[in-house]
């Protein structure tokens, strides 16, 4: 083996430089910082799959089916097709929402899924860093669009406000849930049909 071939070996080959040890006998004890920042990417994940789910679930098809159909979809896509299959099903299946409020209750459950890949795009798209002597922790996020051209955002955040994103996601995530409690098709309205 030559030098340039040791070196790869060494440094880029992923899968034979792999370390057994813990994270705690790596790193030590988990910071809290990285920590929410991996739940919310965690719990995204979960809120996701949620998601495809209850597609899969409204449109009846078999699992492997449902997705093809959606795993290729972007999020906001996604929220899309749950919406239209939803308003496709709502005079014939039974969902679980409130009575008479149901279009309301709709309308707020897409803006707080909107609102949640919003949240977590902000966080793990953006520069994320934590100053050690003052402890403060501050989102940096840099675009640059035709519109706007150049553009900085700063924004001071908290450990707090971070599992805050992270419980928020994970709340949605137990919304439609409970959305989907009782899923069933409606039987006719008899006294409709006379």
């Amino acid at each position: 083996m030559n030098i340039l071939e040791k070196y790869i070996s060494e440094i880029f080959d992923f899968e034979n430089n792999q370390d057994p040890t813990s994270f705690e006998d790596r790193s030590g004890p988990p910071e809290e910082l990285p920590a929410v920042i991996g739940l919310i990417s965690l719990n995204f994940q979960e809120l996701e799959e949620e998601i495809e789910k209850r597609i899969i679930q409204m449109t009846q098809v078999e699992a492997k089916i449902g997705q093809i159909i959606t795993s290729e979809l972007a999020f906001r896509n996604k929220i899309n097709l749950f919406a239209s299959l939803y308003y496709h099903l709502k005079d014939t299946y039974h969902f679980n929402s409130l009575p008479d409020y149901e279009m309301g209750y709709l309308k707020e459950l897409l803006k707080a899924l909107t609102k949640c890949e919003e949240l977590r795009n902000q966080m793990l798209h953006s520069t994320i860093k934590k100053d050690w002597k003052t402890k403060k922790i501050e989102r940096k996020k840099v675009t640059a669009k035709a519109k706007k051209g150049l553009t900085e955002i700063n924004q001071q955040v908290d450990i707090p406000f971070l599992y805050n994103v992270s419980d928020y996601i994970v709340s949605m995530q137990m919304e439609l849930e409970q959305f989907f409690i009782g899923f069933k098709k409606t039987l006719p309205n008899t006294a409709d049909s006379k």
